[in-house]
């Protein structure tokens, strides 16, 4: 590959001393221009990349947060259900033997009026 002064050689005929010399800055320059934008774009990346990782630790402490705050919330629901539940079961039995209790008072009512009624033919 051509060094800068060798093509600087070979142009300066063909275009002048000024020209050349012209047409080599601007070819160095733009180069040179485009290393930096890839080296801006790499650590732009790099810095990009960085952000991003932060901010997933960032979101995985909240959502371990959230986990647990709701984790809780969910153990005191579930405690108050069980309570709820249990009271319910004790006012069925207590309806239950209530009701057992009123269908054999009343048999029996009906039975003893049965035997008198048949007792005394």
């Amino acid at each position: 590959m051509p060094t800068v002064l060798e093509l600087y050689e070979k142009l300066k005929p063909k275009l002048g001393e000024d020209e050349a010399r012209a047409l080599l800055e601007f070819v160095e320059t733009s180069v040179q221009d485009k290393a930096a934008t890839k080296d801006d774009l790499e650590r732009t990346a790099s810095s990009l990349r960085d952000e991003l990782h932060r901010n997933e630790a960032v979101l995985r402490k909240e959502i371990q947060q959230v986990e647990s705050v709701l984790r809780k919330e969910i153990q005191q629901v579930e405690s108050v259900l069980r309570k709820e539940i249990q009271e319910v079961k004790v006012d069925l039995l207590k309806w239950s033997f209530a009701f057992w209790v009123g269908a054999v008072a009343v048999l029996s009512g009906i039975m003893f009026a049965l035997l008198r009624a048949f007792a005394g033919k």
